[in-house]
């Protein structure tokens, strides 16, 4: 279970909480006809303000035909209903099987992430582009969940996507080279005197001008596997995509 709160004016709170509470009543009291409603008056004012946030529509119209995305990481085997792993909601954490089966079963569409086993290009498109591709940007947004910065807890979807080490620097358009971070942090990054590192499993190593050092981890531990495609005549080995790219991290500018 989640909570939601909002602040705002005295005078729109006692509204919304009258609206609310007259259409909970209204839906009560129609249970002397069919079907016989069997919800309580607070499971009643919940349902009442889902419905009224996902489908409701302002006086001026806005909100018609937008609907609200859930991202949902689900184990293949799992939505087969032969592995009982947890499936992983962005921006909430892990959820059980039978809920992460319900969500992916009522989805109007997935978005899937598919690496090629061979080039991994999905992932990686070194100095040639510095954009980042939205593919690439969806699988960074569901791997770090949040802000990346020490102490940033703001979505990844309202988030820059940041190179590590600056592209200007040499840096790579690569997922091993990039991730989220808020406007702030992201200036923060480069206007002042913090250094960051990234490391093989995604941990954004900080160093503030002071010295102090601060670690953030990955939401989700997504790792891509990624074939060795140059000819050879021996069995074709897998590479350490959290190696790449291999470049020393400069000081820092300040």
């Amino acid at each position: 279970m989640a909570y939601l709160e909002m602040t705002l004016s005295n005078e729109d709170a006692s509204a919304i909480r009258d609206r609310v509470e007259a259409m909970a009543k209204n839906l009560q009291s129609s249970s002397l006809v069919e079907p016989v409603e069997t919800r309580t008056l607070p499971q009643l004012r919940t349902d009442v303000a889902v419905d009224l946030l996902l489908g409701g529509v302002t006086a001026t119209g806005l909100g018609a035909g937008i609907r609200g995305n859930v991202y949902v990481t689900v184990p293949v085997l799992t939505l087969m209903g032969k592995s009982e792993e947890p499936g992983t909601l962005e921006g909430f954490g892990p959820i059980d099987p039978e809920t992460a089966r319900r969500i992916a079963g009522t989805a109007s569409s997935f978005t899937r992430i598919l690496i090629h086993p061979e080039t991994g290009a999905v992932l990686s498109f070194g100095r040639t582009k510095y954009k980042v591709p939205n593919e690439l940007r969806r699988w960074l947004q569901l791997r770090d969940g949040s802000c990346r910065a020490a102490g940033c807890n703001r979505r990844a979807q309202d988030c820059d996507i940041d190179h590590t080490i600056p592209w200007e620097s040499g840096g790579e358009t690569v997922f091993s080279n990039l991730a989220n971070l808020c406007k702030r942090s992201h200036r923060v990054k480069h206007e002042t005197g913090w250094a960051v590192e990234q490391g093989k499993d995604g941990t954004l190593n900080w160093t503030s001008p002071a010295g102090k050092h601060y670690a953030t981890h990955p939401a989700t531990r997504l790792r891509p596997t990624i074939l060795n495609a140059e000819p050879t005549t021996k069995p074709t080995t897998w590479l350490d995509v959290w190696s790449i790219p291999k470049i020393n991290l400069d000081p820092a500018p300040l």
